[in-house]
């Protein structure tokens, strides 16, 4: 498997920091933030092709960013991720155009099927 660019955005930083390096230990090339905003920014460089990306974060929340995420950035998938389980949750994060709605903790063999999967969105 190849490693994928990817872009984690979360305001906690022990879980940021922790997945960045499982990711990199993986094969990934991994770039974080732990805002919203900044996480654009980043991605205007680092061209991500996953975003993992917190939903109740300050200043600019998941869903406003990933509506951002879609216009601008139309090859990276992107991910919610969230504490609020639930069906309700989970429908939100759907129709705000996220790929699926990850539960902290994330389980790490989840993000491994999704990082092992092809993008439906090639470079080109």
């Amino acid at each position: 498997m190849a490693g994928k660019r990817v872009l984690i955005v979360d305001d906690n930083v022990d879980q940021l920091v922790m997945l960045a390096a499982l990711l990199r230990d993986g094969g990934h090339t991994v770039e974080t933030a732990t805002s919203a905003l900044y996480a654009l920014t980043v991605a205007l460089t680092f061209h991500p092709e996953v975003v993992f990306l917190d939903i109740g974060m300050p200043q600019m929340d998941g869903y406003q960013a990933s509506a951002r995420f879609k216009s601008h950035f139309k090859r990276a998938r992107v991910f919610a991720v969230t504490g609020r389980a639930g069906e309700e949750e989970r429908q939100k994060s759907l129709a705000a155009g996220f790929e699926d709605h990850l539960v902290k903790p994330i389980d790490i063999i989840t993000i491994e099927k999704i990082l092992a999967s092809p993008s439906p969105n090639p470079p080109g």
